[in-house]
């Protein structure tokens, strides 16, 4: 059984039509791109799949409908793309991952010592750079050592440097814990050296599959326009 699995997917807010006849399936330890231009629906169908905004169709995760997921939260962690915090607080990374444990939880320190959150338990919000920022973001989610990581263009509002980390440690995490990571990312160049599978959606599903087969000239016009070029990258990541 797929760990994510959509079928016939519709999403209409207030009178547009967002997403129309999605079906896909994404396997356990994929790292899955959700690719497309500007208002495509790539959020929505990351809210849809989260139980966040009302669909048509059917969509399973790890065996349970979107509004059954209460029931399986510890396994489902998410960052989305804007998560609002006064970093001027006196308060530091520890205090604000143990804010949000659950009374029978403790802090996992071999998981935040794999993504660089251990050694910034000490430091004050205000003090982090926007990468480590972002890490931090990435511990609150891994806290309950999820099995499925939804992350909405996690890179958007940090520096190139900081988006290489950032999408270093997605693969960290599904080669040192199998975690199925899906993403929603708006750059050609991050799919083909990070994902080993690939939605495009403009409104409908234009194209799945691995980045290298399924990533043609012809799709990537139809998602961009003529303008986006398009080329295998020789340092694709290994997987």
């Amino acid at each position: 059984m797929a760990t994510i699995s959509v079928r016939n997917l519709h999403v209409t807010l207030n009178s547009h039509h967002i997403l129309d006849g999605l079906s896909f399936n994404i396997e356990k330890g994929d790292i899955a791109a959700i690719i497309g231009p500007n208002g495509s629906g790539k959020t929505t169908l990351l809210k849809a799949m989260l139980g966040l905004v009302p669909y048509q169709g059917e969509i399973q995760i790890l065996g349970r409908a979107p509004w059954e997921l209460a029931e399986i939260a510890s396994k489902i962690g998410y960052v989305p793309q804007r998560l609002e915090f006064d970093r001027t607080m006196p308060v530091i990374v520890e205090e604000l991952l143990k804010a949000h444990l659950s009374a029978k939880n403790s802090l996992p320190k071999d998981t935040l010592a794999l993504i660089g959150v251990k050694a910034l338990l000490s430091q004050s919000l205000g003090s982090l750079s926007g990468g480590e920022f972002q890490r931090v973001l990435l511990g609150l989610a891994m806290l309950n050592e999820p099995e499925i990581l939804f992350l909405d263009e996690p890179a958007a509002s940090i520096d190139i440097e900081g988006a290489a980390e950032v999408y270093k440690l997605m693969e960290t995490l599904r080669k040192e814990k199998a975690i199925t990571t899906v993403l929603v990312s708006h750059d050609v160049d991050v799919v083909y050296r990070y994902a080993n599978s690939v939605l495009c959606v403009n409104h409908k599903l234009l194209c799945k599959g691995i980045p290298e087969k399924a990533l043609t000239k012809e799709v990537i016009e139809k998602l961009y326009g003529g303008n986006q070029a398009v080329y295998a990258h020789k340092e694709k990541r290994n997987v």
